[in-house]
């Protein structure tokens, strides 16, 4: 029905517009007379004439979807197919809205993804425990126990849940390492254009060393390298060495081998 509203919705809206402010006749807005009007109209006057896109009430109709969906899984497994349904609908409905009904959407810078990330990790938390809830008090696996063994039982699974939760953030971290490190690197670097600092590129680091140490004088390259030339692989010079040991080893008598 949220599917259908709001697909429906702009087109009703606009008709009634089309109607009653500028005065067209009824079944105009039907056959598409309309559109002649709006011939000679930009893009951006024809999306004028359209209803604002609203992204809080897609995240809002996610979210609502997405609790649905978790906190009863349990109790009702057929709720996953009619979600995955939905959400092929729901889909097909916003890309139908966004191209047809509603005006084009304004980019709006954000850091993230802020509040939908934490309602969603809040829904995930509350799924979890609403469907252990129902699994050990309201099934009948566990009729049996009695009411202290299923509350000890509860909190063991909970516990290990966050537990898992944790190792998980730890081990796959939302932020990688080298992103980290790249921001820091960035930002290092926006400071130094800011501040209009130059980069030093011989640092002084004689203020490290220890005085008392013996004053080890330092060349450029090894020198011992300079006498003796650097080997280098020949196949031919190789397989000919290798071929002539041969025939001078076959060529032995078996006493001289020995």
């Amino acid at each position: 029905m949220s599917n259908f509203l709001e697909w429906s919705y702009p087109k009703l809206l606009q008709w009634w517009r089309s109607w009653y402010l500028e005065n067209n006749y009824c079944l105009s807005y039907c056959h598409g007379h309309t559109l002649l009007e709006l011939a000679d109209m930009s893009g951006a006057e024809q999306q004028s004439k359209r209803e604002p896109y609203d992204a809080f009430t897609n995240f809002d109709e996610t979210l609502i979807t997405h609790g649905y969906a978790t906190l009863f899984a349990v109790t009702s497994p057929w709720v996953c197919a009619a979600t995955f349904v939905g959400t092929v609908v729901e889909i097909f409905v916003d890309m139908k809205s966004l191209c047809e009904a509603r005006q084009r959407p304004i980019p709006i810078r954000a850091k993230t993804n802020e509040p939908w990330s934490t309602a969603f990790d809040i829904y995930g938390v509350l799924a979890a425990s609403t469907n252990i809830i129902l699994l050990i008090f309201a099934s009948q696996e566990y009729d049996s126990w009695t009411f202290v063994e299923k509350l000890c039982f509860f909190v063991y699974i909970e516990h290990m849940i966050f537990l898992a939760r944790l190792l998980l953030k730890v081990v796959f971290p939302e932020v990688p390492r080298n992103v980290e490190l790249l921001q820091l690197k960035q930002d290092n670097m926006v400071h130094r254009c800011l501040e209009n600092i130059k980069v030093q590129q011989q640092i002084d680091t004689s203020m490290f060393r220890d005085t008392r140490a013996d004053n080890i004088e330092v060349f450029e390259h090894d020198l011992l390298d300079d006498d003796d030339a650097e080997p280098k692989l020949h196949l031919g010079d190789s397989a000919k060495a290798m071929q002539e040991a041969i025939t001078e080893m076959v060529r032995k008598t078996p006493s001289q081998v020995v």
